[in-house]
């Protein structure tokens, strides 16, 4: 690529602040450009921003910049996933797209399609492989590299309706669980085993048979009962102080 500069006094005071440039009169010359250091370095020279001149090629080849704010996902609650080209990774680029996982699978391949049509390898190789480099906000669910999409796009959408209870059972019961096992099972999120113990009792109308007796829950040992119920009817996993979810055991 060819940057022509209104002067040969602009383009050498830009050149001096770049790397790999060739400068011929009031012309740089440079096989890649980092449009972010050139934008710096024409700011700071207070100079014209150059016109830019591409070498004839035998095939049609798009010489603009990749245009990565037009589909990246920036959301920072979304489930997202990084897909990175294969083909510009192995050739010492990095090169990807950060992804809602939340959208139909068509949409995420037509993403991932997407990122690797600007690929800066893509004239000299064939960009058709992609693996998932980094993801974001899966709550705690690890996600393969090459994770299928039809199932990431699930997923996804589970989490963004049940969030971390979902990620938590999914964690500890597999990735073949259902979000109707989850429905079926999940009781709900307390402060202790020993709150939900009473919670339940109190929803049964026990604390009230109780209390017609004159008998008060203080002198109740919540803690032995909830170690009866949680050996083998409830499952209690604790995410962190005072914040307990509990599940029925299958």
């Amino acid at each position: 690529m060819q940057l022509i500069f209104n002067s040969e006094t602009d383009a050498l005071s830009v050149v001096e602040q770049l790397y790999n440039f060739e400068r011929v009169g009031k012309i740089l010359i440079a096989e890649n450009i980092d449009f972010r250091a050139l934008e710096l370095a024409v700011s700071l020279a207070e100079v014209s921003f150059p016109a830019f001149s591409f070498p004839i090629v035998s095939s049609l080849r798009s010489r603009l910049p990749f245009p990565r704010h037009e589909r990246e996902c920036t959301d920072e609650k979304t489930p997202k996933i990084y897909v990175a080209c294969l083909s510009a990774y192995n050739a010492g680029h990095l090169h990807g797209l950060y992804i809602d996982a939340t959208q139909e699978p068509e949409e995420i391949e037509d993403d991932i399609k997407w990122m690797l049509s600007w690929s800066p390898v893509v004239h000299d190789k064939a960009c058709e492989e992609w693996a998932i480099h980094d993801y974001e906000n899966w709550m705690g669910i690890k996600i393969d590299e090459y994770e299928d999409i039809g199932k990431l796009a699930k997923l996804a959408t589970i989490l963004e309706e049940h969030g971390k209870a979902f990620a938590i059972y999914y964690n500890y019961y597999g990735n073949d669980v259902t979000v109707e096992d989850f429905e079926e099972y999940y009781l709900g999120l307390y402060e202790s085993k020993e709150d939900f113990v009473y919670q339940q009792w109190d929803e049964c109308g026990q604390l009230q048979e109780l209390e017609k007796l004159g008998i008060s829950s203080y002198y109740i040992n919540w803690e032995g009962i909830a170690n009866d119920w949680f050996i083998d009817s409830y499952l209690s996993i604790k995410t962190s102080y005072q914040e307990v979810h509990v599940f029925i055991r299958h």
